[in-house]
């Protein structure tokens, strides 16, 4: 999964500035190559391209991300910092350098690129994405799902980053959460098989788990809404106040569906009062206390 995602970062971006016509030819034509999956014309055109304007950092950066898709990173990274050393403003280069650097398993420069990418545009979720992965690969779960959420925070509706958040889950051992989150994924692309089988394995380790030591456990329900773009909105507010959320899908006994939004997973109703004084004080709400996976 993570190859698939990773190069989702990869756009191609178009050059903008205005310049000669026969330049913006042999632009547009590496752009269309590319496009059709001729990475090495795309890279002879912007090759090209260079010769006659050495200081066109889109061109550099496009070839580089052509050599990307031929995994020739190192090619990649040097074009991307000759793009960088020509217009280190240039719009997702440290994002595209930070592939290069997790395909080469050196994800603490990834991270570094990110870093960079994320503090000139804070609102580009894929870099969230795309750094959580490489926290993963350092064994930084915490943090990991901390960009996660972030992703989540910016664009609620991404798939594959509701399906990592799980899959990290599921390896902490958080099995409910995990289901959980599996559960939403599938609400956001049901035809999408990647979440539906991971749940299919998941609930079944949980079934042989519960036969050999039932147990309860309790979730904090902070609002149940047949609107789902409510339920959003409430998601939403709790991850920007640090807590978790997610929402869960039940279909009630008027066969009406429910968006209910929940947080945290609690071993004893005990603990749950505790969470759930902290959370009406902080939001001013008053969730109610729930048994995971139930009404």
């Amino acid at each position: 999964m993570k190859k698939i995602l990773i190069l989702i970062l990869l756009a191609f971006s178009f050059y903008t500035t205005i310049f000669a016509e026969t330049k913006k030819n042999i632009f547009d034509n590496g752009v269309l190559l590319f496009k059709q999956g001729q990475y090495q014309k795309a890279i002879n055109a912007f090759s090209k391209l260079i010769k006659i304007d050495p200081d066109n950092a889109d061109a550099y950066k496009n070839r580089g991300v052509s050599y990307m898709k031929q995994e020739k990173f190192d090619s990649a990274i040097k074009d991307f910092e000759k793009a960088k050393e020509l217009f280190p403003e240039l719009k997702g280069l440290y994002s595209n350098l930070g592939v290069a650097w997790y395909y080469k398993k050196n994800y603490k420069k990834a991270i570094e690129n990110y870093d960079t990418e994320i503090e000139m545009a804070p609102e580009n979720h894929v870099a969230y994405f795309n750094r959580a992965l490489c926290l993963a690969e350092l064994g930084k779960n915490k943090e990991a799902l901390d960009d996660l959420s972030k992703t989540l925070t910016l664009k609620p509706n991404f798939y594959w980053a509701i399906c990592y958040k799980a899959d990290l889950l599921a390896q902490q051992q958080e099995d409910i959460r995990a289901i959980e989150t599996y559960e939403e994924a599938i609400k956001q692309d049901p035809e999408n098989t990647y979440a539906t089988q991971k749940l299919a394995q998941l609930k079944q380790k949980k079934k042989l788990e519960k036969k050999q030591n039932p147990s309860s456990m309790f979730t904090l329900q902070a609002g149940a809404f047949l609107n789902q773009a409510n339920a959003d909105k409430m998601k939403i507010r709790l991850l920007n106040n640090g807590f978790d959320s997610r929402i869960i899908i039940l279909k009630d006994s008027r066969d009406r569906t429910w968006n209910l939004v929940r947080s945290g997973n609690y071993a004893n109703q005990d603990e749950a009062r505790k969470a759930c004084v902290l959370l009406k004080k902080s939001l001013g709400i008053n969730p109610m206390i729930r048994p995971v996976g139930t009404w």
